[in-house]
């Protein structure tokens, strides 16, 4: 599919939208209650983000705090390892929350050039990984180098194309999440029928 479709648009992310931190200023006492906020392992582990891995965090009214909105793109910022930066993941829920310190958002707002929903594919490319690694500096900690990164030229579907893979490739994470659900159903009808067995 990519390609049939990849690499029409030049652009780069600081072309697309604006950067913004996670947050700051919190100490240990401030976590285990209050607003939702993103964790790190969310954005690693997933290419779109999981609002039922949501962990809380005080947050007082008058605080600023950067909010994580419907299609921003979030990626880690720091590990200990340089395949573990710049790992990248979409937020596509409609809930107000936040973003862990280790990472940074980028709010798409030139939409008339990204398809945010397709970004959650395209950030997960082994292509895109492989170009976010000259930007992890450091020697025993490092550091996604963001000024550097979001400047850097990407290659983009046009458009219309973005919409048609993510129509394409989220019908069949549905298919495969489908599957899924049917295999735990089968190991579960499995474990029951073996348990009659030694009745």
């Amino acid at each position: 599919m990519y390609t049939q479709y990849g690499g029409e648009l030049l652009t780069s992310f600081a072309e697309l939208g604006t950067s913004y931190s996670g947050l700051s200023g919190k100490s240990a006492q401030d976590f285990g209650s209050g607003k939702p906020f993103i964790t790190y392992l969310n954005v690693y582990s997933n290419n779109v983000i999981k609002e039922n891995d949501f962990q809380y965090v005080a947050i007082k009214d008058d605080e600023k705090q950067n909010v994580v909105k419907y299609g921003d793109v979030l990626f880690t910022l720091s590990s200990e390892t340089p395949e573990e930066v710049g790992v990248g993941s979409v937020y596509l829920g409609k809930e107000k929350v936040y973003l862990n310190s280790f990472c940074f958002g980028i709010h798409i707002t030139n939409t008339e050039v990204a398809f945010p929903p397709y970004l959650s594919y395209y950030v997960s490319l082994t292509a895109f990984r492989k170009f976010t690694y000259p930007y992890a500096q450091g020697s025993t900690r490092f550091n996604l180098c963001k000024a550097d990164f979001e400047k850097a030229s990407i290659k983009l579907p046009t458009l219309a194309d973005q919409k048609r893979i993510y129509s394409v490739l989220g019908h069949i994470d549905c298919k495969i999440e489908t599957e899924r659900q049917m295999l735990n159903l089968y190991n579960s009808q499995k474990q029951y029928l073996l348990r009659q067995m030694f009745i």
